[in-house]
């Protein structure tokens, strides 16, 4: 007798840690677009009864990034045989497929029909005559393979009518990629919203497809480069519905939503939403050309557009011409990120490490450049991957170029071929650097300090996840809040831990973050206190410092390059001349500072004076202009900071105060620990530390 029930679950698998646990968090940060698809798809498929009448289907959704998989009640659920069950195992990207293949095979071996898409499957089919064999071995076990969208007119219909019948073919190709103006818009599922920080955050695509033609890239391969685009008013219509259920943040997850055909009709609506008082808000990924589009960067402010996610992927051109990325013009990025901030847009990049002309040397002044010069609010590095869909990959495969055999490093976090010049373990080192870098607390200071008062703690937020990422050693597009591992949760290759073991490695874990959280606290409250006042004259002069301070140490860096060495001392004198200026003039506002902190401050002026004096001199060293980027850096602002800004000079004597007694208890001199300062160490945390946390707090 046929079944009549049918219950879709589609799951979205994480991927494994370099210790063989599933990476899951108690909280995630971005919901996933395609099970919404998915569910919405399918519920649609249900109600209009296309399964046939007297078909009850229904939908689970999973994402094993924030949740634990329900695999036991899946498998009581299809012993019972009350109803037929398929998994769908969604979205899987390459780094995901084998924690995909080891689900897809613990089901299989119970029965269950399984099957497996997305970007990987999609990716190796559109690429190569015949899959892989990693594919291969899935499907030989019986698990399916689906390569192309699911809205393409009768597809998914028709998988679930053979799931029905218990008749699944071993691969489903979905081709050409398919019109989307009429499909379903994907529905924020408002239960699965709970699992992520922000619970008032749905996605959408409004186009897919690219036009460029990136080498890196799988999405031109997979979506096409053709743009195809779903109904302007569908799209209106659902986030204004979805308004009333409380969500009023939305990430446009298409690759270049400035490309979409719908993009200006869009904008348009969610502007007049607006003006309804209803205050949606987005984010959304453009190109770096994007901001030339006539009327792009007004209609999109006015749409209520907060951030855009944009991929420069190199300042240096010869990487970009050698992975065709054309478009990107170099010497237009700072002009760009000052018309999207003029446009009062934040700008995110993309950035890639390990390009052909990529140097230790070269990827540090790229970084330093990021930061003073074209002056980003925030970074995200990834490691070139030859991901599986892309003409990189399919050019290594052809020409038999060695590369890992783990799928689960192709997260682009790891080094999954050896790169031409940079050594083994030193890429990865010095990724590992570019994300400490940019988000140091020097950075972190000079981006609060430029931001709008209206943005100041959305970008704080925004830095300082990212720096609790970085911290961690994970990225923060992947990552979550709060770490869930499960004992039995471990990649088959691994030994599965005793209970004591494994409990000391949960402790080590807790130990660990709890050190992270405070670290964290410590930095961003010292991070605060230099950049909560940006209308207030004393903070205004430390902006203004620091942004010359950026712009003269790139150019230092530029003569040193030439062996300029007069040129080089020139720029550090005018940087020095500029302080001593600024600073005579803040000395003489008496309703700024108090006497004391005036009379402090033209003592600062006399020893810049002094020291601008001591490097006039006819031929002057290499060593004289490290020396005086130092006091540049140590004795001038890290000095000013101190006397014109209350409690920050006390912060930075208790943070060493505290890591002196660290480590004298550490090495067990516990009887020279010198105790006087610890009652006005916890009066100074009581009420600077609490008044953070509130503040803090309160605006999170």
């Amino acid at each position: 007798m046929e079944t009549r029930k049918l219950h879709v679950i589609y799951i979205l698998p994480s991927r494994y840690d370099d210790d063989g646990y599933v990476r899951r968090y108690w909280r995630g940060v971005l919901p996933s677009n395609t099970l919404a698809c998915l569910k919405s798809l399918t519920l649609d498929l249900s109600r209009t009864g296309a399964l046939g009448s007297g078909v009850d289907v229904s939908v689970d959704i999973y994402d094993e990034t924030v949740q634990r998989l329900p695999i036991g009640r899946i498998l009581r659920e299809h012993r019972r045989g009350e109803s037929r069950v398929l998994v769908g195992l969604a979205g899987v990207q390459s780094n995901q497929f084998p924690r995909a293949r080891d689900l897809a095979l613990q089901l299989r071996i119970e029965g269950i029909p399984v099957m497996i898409g997305g970007f990987h499957v999609s990716g190796i089919l559109s690429m190569f005559d015949a899959p892989s064999p990693e594919l291969q071995e899935v499907m030989d076990r019986g698990v399916t393979l689906v390569r192309g969208e699911a809205e393409a007119p009768g597809a998914l219909l028709g998988i679930l009518r053979d799931a029905l019948a218990g008749e699944l073919k071993p691969l489903y190709s979905i081709t050409p990629p398919p019109d989307i103006r009429d499909a379903a818009v994907p529905q924020p599922d408002n239960e699965y919203l709970r699992r992520f920080v922000f619970k008032n955050m749905g996605t959408v695509d409004t186009s897919r497809g690219c036009l460029f033609n990136c080498s890196f890239c799988t999405i031109i391969n997979v979506q096409g480069r053709t743009m195809r685009c779903r109904s302007a008013e569908a799209i209106l219509r659902s986030i204004e519905s979805n308004y009333d259920r409380g969500i009023n943040i939305y990430f446009f997850t298409d690759d270049n939503l400035a490309r979409s055909p719908v993009w200006e009709d869009v904008f348009a609506g969610l502007a007049k939403m607006r003006e309804r008082g209803r205050p949606v808000r987005f984010m959304m990924q453009v190109d770096t050309q994007a901001w030339k589009i006539p009327g792009f960067l007004e209609k999109a402010k006015a749409a209520g557009c907060y951030l855009v996610f944009i991929g420069m992927e190199s300042v240096n051109p010869a990487n970009l011409a050698s992975v065709g990325k054309r478009q990107n013009k170099v010497g237009e990025f700072a002009k760009m990120v000052a018309g999207w901030h003029a446009a009062d847009i934040l700008v995110h990049v993309g950035y890639i490490i390990g390009f052909a002309h990529d140097t230790v040397d070269s990827v540090r002044r790229d970084v330093a450049v990021l930061k003073d010069e074209i002056k980003v609010d925030e970074a995200s590095f990834f490691m070139l991957t030859p991901l599986p869909g892309s003409r990189d990959h399919h050019d290594m495969v052809v020409n038999h170029v060695p590369m890992d055999a783990d799928l689960n490093n192709f997260d682009s976090f790891h080094e999954t071929y050896r790169h031409n010049i940079l050594a083994p373990g030193s890429w990865y080192a010095l990724y590992r650097e570019a994300w400490d870098t940019f988000y140091d607390k020097e950075n972190v200071v000079n981006v609060l300090l430029r931001v709008p008062a209206d943005k100041y703690w959305q970008v704080f937020w925004l830095l300082l996840w990212n720096r609790y990422a970085s911290l961690q050693g994970s990225h923060p597009m992947v990552t979550g809040w709060v770490r869930m591992k499960a004992r039995k949760d471990r990649r088959p290759e691994f030994p599965r831990e005793s209970v004591p073991r494994y409990a000391v490695r949960r402790l080590k874990d807790w130990h660990a973050f709890a050190r992270l959280l405070v670290r964290l606290f410590y930095e961003f409250q010292e991070i605060w206190m230099l950049t909560r006042k940006q209308d207030d004259p004393r903070w205004k002069t430390l902006a203004d410092l620091r942004t010359r301070w950026g712009e003269t140490r790139a150019r230092v860096s530029e003569f040193d390059m030439a062996g300029s060495r007069d040129a080089a001392v020139a720029e550090l004198r005018g940087m020095l001349q500029t302080a001593s200026d600024r600073l005579t003039a803040l000395s003489e506002r008496r309703r700024t500072l108090s006497h004391r902190a005036r009379r402090r401050i033209r003592g600062k002026v006399k020893e810049i004076d002094a020291y601008i004096r001591s490097i006039d001199v006819p031929t002057p060293t290499w060593q004289q202009i490290v020396q005086a980027e130092r006091y540049v850096s140590e004795g001038l602002l890290a000095g000013y900071e101190e006397l014109a800004i209350r409690y920050v000079a006390q912060r930075r004597r208790f943070n060493a105060y505290r890591q002196d007694c660290w480590q004298r208890i550490k090495t067990g001199r516990i009887l020279t620990l010198n105790l006087s300062p610890i009652p006005r160490l916890l009066l100074f945390e009581l009420v600077v530390g609490l008044r953070f946390g509130v503040t803090f707090l309160g605006r999170f």
